[in-house]
């Protein structure tokens, strides 16, 4: 179930980042990165929209429990006005990049802030679940593990965009952290492919 609401939502964000009058500030920030619609379109890259009730009205019509949503890491429980709960959006007003697995799966979210007056994070990433876990993935490693190979090396690199950055310019054998230290974990990862 996991797995399937990451998927939909990946297809959902990237639509919202194609076709959406509301993510023409996104579409305008690739293009400042020099990164065009083809390259969104290869990364699936997508918009997680300002106002957080378009992303509940789809969930409902998808039929996602609040219980699912919160397992998966797209939503939050915080605490309301009254003291009970309630359920808000994780990700806001963010170039979403689908966090894929070894087998192209997308598990996780890394959402960039296109708001530079904000005093939220730059970067914002789905929370530890059952499916990802942030000390052991490398971003882009699904698609530059044949280059890596080939190459007999491994570039690591600082981030999403920077290694997007490098995989249009021809530079595949590349991965990137999730915003995190490289930990024992990414380097048995990478062993496994190259020892440099």
């Amino acid at each position: 179930q996991l797995r399937s609401v990451h998927q939909e939502v990946a297809k959902w964000f990237h639509q919202n980042l194609l076709k959406k009058p509301h993510a023409e500030h996104a579409r305008a920030y690739l293009k400042q990165r020099q990164l065009g619609i083809e390259i969104a379109k290869d990364w699936q890259l997508g918009y997680a929209p300002s106002d957080p009730r378009l992303f509940f009205e789809w969930a409902r019509s998808m039929g996602y429990t609040n219980d699912l949503l919160i397992d998966s890491g797209l939503v939050a429980e915080r605490e309301g006005p009254t003291g009970r709960p309630r359920i808000v959006g994780r990700f806001r007003d963010r170039l979403m990049f689908p966090v894929c697995n070894d087998f192209g799966e997308v598990i996780a979210f890394s959402g960039r802030s296109l708001d530079p007056e904000s005093n939220m994070a730059k970067y914002l990433n789905s929370p530890e679940t059952d499916l990802f876990h942030k000390s052991k993935t490398l971003f882009g490693l699904h698609r530059s593990k044949r280059a890596i190979l080939k190459a007999g090396r491994a570039v690591i690199c600082e981030g999403q965009i920077d290694l997007i950055t490098c995989f249009s310019q021809g530079f595949e054998n590349m991965v990137a952290p999730l915003g995190t230290a490289f930990t024992e974990d990414h380097a048995r990862t990478l062993k496994r492919l190259t020892q440099e």
